[in-house]
């Protein structure tokens, strides 16, 4: 009886314990739930375009849409953090024949501006194709990023046969590699549908785990014009206006952005609008030489920065003064970039009206491109909220 007693108090003495621990670490019905901010979702873009001689359109049009998809995939949820990379193939002008006529434009990076400084100065030469060549360079030589649940894709865009030097670099066999390092490769022939199928482009797609499109290059060329367009192009210079370059990066950021503007009112009407509209996205992000963006890094430290590299006009202010300002420029920065987006929304709803009254069935780059990232993001249970 006695050996039973014991028993019975240690199990009675436990229980009163657990349940003191319990109502110790419980939360209370008042408390908040832990707030937990998810992690931006990494998206790393490669554009892999032919530069031989029949391409000028494919050109034409990534300089045309490439604003347009930069701000579909600002709907990301959470916010993403973008870098895009960009490959050239068939360029004798600017490659060499051991390279297989590839020029690595730029790595992957979330500078935007520079991406678009590459493009535009990308011009159309005669030269081989090497499709399977130029994937290999793509899938092996790029800083893809680490995390698992990144999106990682290949967009390789061409008319030519997939097959051409596939004994130096077969495209079945960059398609297995591609898989294994959680990389998708999609393939979009410039032509019509049966003669990519004719020249493998489906297999391209299919070895590397992606999507086959067919495009009309001519159809991302067309420039609409909306009542809109003049709203956004005066918006964006008050935009630009609260840039705060510093360093000597400062100087070639704001020079690059500047660029930039000039360059996409060069391509057509409708792509300069819609560059604006890109800019105030999540996505068109300038931390490495404008102090705004900078400062929104929790580690920023203003004093940290050498006068030396501040604006003159910053270099006179005290240091109370200098905080203040980049806090009155973010302020109106936000405030410019709100009356973008509204303008911006009612321009997209005039394109939409616009486009099906005059749709020809065709499919531009950019559709390809976006309908291809929208189908593979939700196979990763990545969120694209459909544009207003």
């Amino acid at each position: 009886m006695r050996k039973i007693s014991t028993v019975s108090l240690i199990v009675s003495l436990l229980a009163t314990i657990g349940a003191a621990q319990a109502r110790k670490i419980s939360p209370t019905p008042c408390d908040p739930p832990a707030f937990h901010a998810p992690a931006a979702q990494a998206i790393d873009l490669v554009i892999c375009l032919d530069t031989s001689g029949s391409m000028q359109g494919l050109i034409d049009s990534a300089r045309a849409k490439l604003w347009d998809i930069v701000s579909e995939l600002s709907n990301v949820q959470p916010t993403p953090q973008l870098r895009v990379g960009l490959l050239t193939y068939g360029s004798p002008n600017t490659s060499s024949a051991d390279k297989g006529w590839i020029v690595r434009q730029i790595g992957l990076t979330s500078d935007l501006d520079a991406v678009y400084e590459r493009m535009m100065a990308m011009s159309i030469t005669g030269g081989d194709e090497f499709v399977g060549w130029v994937l290999n360079d793509a899938v092996n030589t790029m800083d893809w990023s680490p995390d698992p649940s990144a999106l990682k894709l290949i967009f390789v865009a061409g008319n030519e046969s997939a097959d051409q030097a596939a004994h130096q670099a077969n495209f079945r066999n960059v398609g297995s590699m591609a898989i294994a390092k959680g990389i998708k490769i999609n393939a979009i022939y410039c032509g019509s549908h049966q003669q990519g199928l004719s020249e493998k482009w489906d297999q391209v797609a299919r070895c590397g785990g992606g999507v086959f499109s067919s495009i009309d290059m001519q159809t991302a060329t067309a420039q609409v014009a909306t009542p809109y367009d003049d709203a956004l192009l005066k918006l964006n210079i008050e935009l630009n206006a609260t840039y705060v370059p510093f360093g000597k990066e400062g100087r070639i950021g704001a020079a690059r952005q500047i660029s930039a503007d000039a360059s996409a009112e060069s391509v057509g009407i409708a792509s300069a609008p819609s560059r604006v509209a890109a800019k105030a996205t999540v996505l068109y992000k300038n931390e490495k030489w404008d102090l705004v963006d900078a400062a929104l890094d929790k580690d920023f430290k203003l004093e940290e920065i050498k006068e030396a590299d501040l604006p003159a006009y910053m270099q006179k202010m005290a240091p109370k003064k200098r905080v203040d300002h980049l806090a009155q420029q973010r302020t109106l920065r936000a405030r410019v970039q709100s009356k973008i987006q509204k303008v911006g929304r009612r321009r997209r709803t005039f394109l939409r009206k616009e486009k099906s009254k005059s749709s020809s069935g065709k499919q531009g780059l950019d559709e390809a491109l976006i309908k291809t990232i929208r189908k593979q993001a939700a196979e990763k249970g990545i969120v694209i909220k459909k544009s207003n």
